[in-house]
């Protein structure tokens, strides 16, 4: 049998992947039954001045399930990211989340229906404690068009909320320190704790692992694995090995196009996956 050996090339990793228990992970392929499509896009295509940096992309992310947009870089996967979550306008292409048909609204409308994203950077406030940014997070069910911001009293008591927050994301011990003074990696825990405060439907995680050393890459992921139980998550990320680990279904992108999709394993296994990543002459091997 010839198979793909594994194979690096800037940071990337494509080769089956045996979870911590030695098992392959096969994803998506173990549903037995057809998955609720949450959010949905049909013909998505961005350009900018004659230039199309997504053409004509069609995506399905199932209720429930992790969906992992990968891709080398300039593929067009931010462009995508930025797409659903109405940061930029497509030129043309549908997007409907929860059967409803989104693509005039705004980011702020969405994310009061329930889908939020985070960024690549860090977006907490500094100054502020652990605790008060959490609580800042928590006002989101009180923001309307003429009341931006409400007295605390209208929270009510929220201090079970946020301390089950911390605790999600492993940051208890660190409720009284400003967010300034976090090392980066927990900065990272607090803005997921922040998207978690909003009650998403869908959250969206933009390179969730971006400038994280070993550490706290598998610190974060195995955070998203948790917060993920009864979540959907969207994420781009660039690290395969973290991809590997906890994602349900992939889709690969190339020149802004999607030209595979499915578990780790079989996108892993895509000849146009493996010519994106590694080039036409990567080398395999015969193995019994």
């Amino acid at each position: 049998m010839t198979v793909s050996t594994g194979l690096w090339r800037d940071s990337i990793f494509i080769a089956p992947h045996k979870n911590v228990e030695g098992s392959i992970r096969m994803g998506a392929a173990t549903h037995q039954h057809p998955a609720e499509i949450v959010l949905e896009a049909r013909g998505l295509r961005k350009e900018f001045r004659g230039y199309v940096a997504v053409g004509g992309v069609d995506l399905d992310v199932a209720r429930g399930s992790i969906h992992a947009l990968i891709g080398p870089n300039g593929a067009g996967k931010t462009t995508v990211f930025n797409l659903l979550t109405k940061f930029l306008t497509p030129t043309s292409g549908r997007i409907r989340f929860e059967g409803v048909d989104v693509t005039a609204e705004q980011p702020a409308a969405l994310a009061r229906l329930g889908l939020v994203r985070s960024f690549q950077i860090s977006a907490v406030f500094p100054h502020l404690t652990v605790s008060e940014n959490l609580e800042v997070a928590l006002q989101r069910r009180f923001v309307s068009p003429i009341k931006f911001w409400r007295g605390r009293s209208h929270l009510g008591d929220v201090s079970e909320r946020i301390a089950a927050l911390l605790s999600e994301v492993d940051l208890r011990a660190f409720a009284h320190v400003r967010a300034a003074d976090l090392a980066y990696g927990r900065k990272r825990a607090l803005e997921l704790a922040t998207t978690l405060a909003t009650e998403p439907k869908i959250m969206l995680l933009d390179e969730p692992t971006q400038g994280l050393g070993h550490e706290d890459v598998d610190r974060v992921t195995n955070l998203i694995r948790q917060a993920a139980i009864g979540r959907t998550v969207v994420m781009v990320e660039h690290n395969m090995k973290m991809v590997a680990r906890i994602a349900d279904r992939i889709s690969v992108l190339r020149r802004g196009e999607i030209i595979a999709e499915g578990t780790y394993d079989e996108v892993s296994r895509n000849p146009q996956v493996i010519e994106s990543y590694l080039g036409s002459h990567s080398r395999t091997r015969k193995t019994l």
